[in-house]
C-alpha cells in the first residue's frame, strides 16, 4: 500500500469520518490546536528571544528556561495531539499539500535544532554569564524563530487550500 493510499484509507476511516463530519468536533479540535500555539511556540519565543539578548537580558538564562519550559510542554502536548487528529481527519489532502509537507520539514528541522541545542549548550547554559550567550546558542535561537514563523505561515497557509 502507498503512503498516498494509507493517507486516503486513514481519511475514510470511521473515527475520521466522525472528527471531519462532526458540526462541533472538528472545529473544536482546530481551535484547540491553535490557542495552544502561544503557549507553546510563545514559550519558546520568550526564549529565544532571552538567548539573542533582546528580551529578559537581567535574569539567567536557565532560569527563564525552567519558567516556559513546562508550559511550553503542555501546549507542544496539545498541539501535537489536536494536530495528529486534524491529520487523520483530512489526510488525503493533508498528503498533497506543499504546505503540509514544507510544515512537516520545518518541524523536523525544530527537533533537530532543540536537539543541538539540548545535547552542546544546555549542559553548561547554569555557567553562563547573563550577558553572554555563546554565538551557537544565539543561532540556535535565531533558527528557531525563522522556522517557527515557517512553521506557522505553513500551518495557517495549508488550511486555505483544504
Amino acid at each position: 500500500m502507498s503512503l498516498l493510499a494509507w493517507c486516503q484509507w486513514l481519511e475514510h476511516t470511521p473515527f475520521a469520518l466522525a472528527i471531519s463530519e462532526s458540526t462541533w468536533l472538528f472545529p473544536l479540535i482546530e481551535g484547540s490546536h491553535i490557542l495552544a500555539l502561544p503557549l507553546s511556540v510563545g514559550m519558546i519565543v520568550l526564549f529565544d528571544l532571552r538567548l539573542l539578548g533582546l528580551a529578559f537580558r537581567q535574569g539567567a538564562a536557565a532560569t527563564l528556561l525552567h519558567d516556559v519550559l513546562r508550559w511550553s510542554k503542555i501546549g507542544f502536548a496539545i498541539m501535537f495531539v489536536t494536530g495528529g487528529l486534524l491529520f487523520v481527519a483530512q489526510a488525503g489532502k493533508a498528503y498533497g499539500n506543499g504546505f503540509f509537507r514544507a510544515k512537516l520539514l520545518f518541524l523536523i528541522a525544530l527537533g533537530i535544532n532543540a536537539a543541538v541545542y539540548q545535547l552542546v549548550f544546555y549542559p553548561k547554559m547554569g555557567q553562563w554569564e547573563p550577558a553572554s550567550t555563546p554565538a551557537g546558542a544565539r543561532l540556535c535561537a535565531a533558527l528557531s524563530l525563522v522556522v517557527w514563523i515557517g512553521v506557522i505561515i505553513c500551518g495557517r497557509t495549508m488550511a486555505y487550500q483544504f
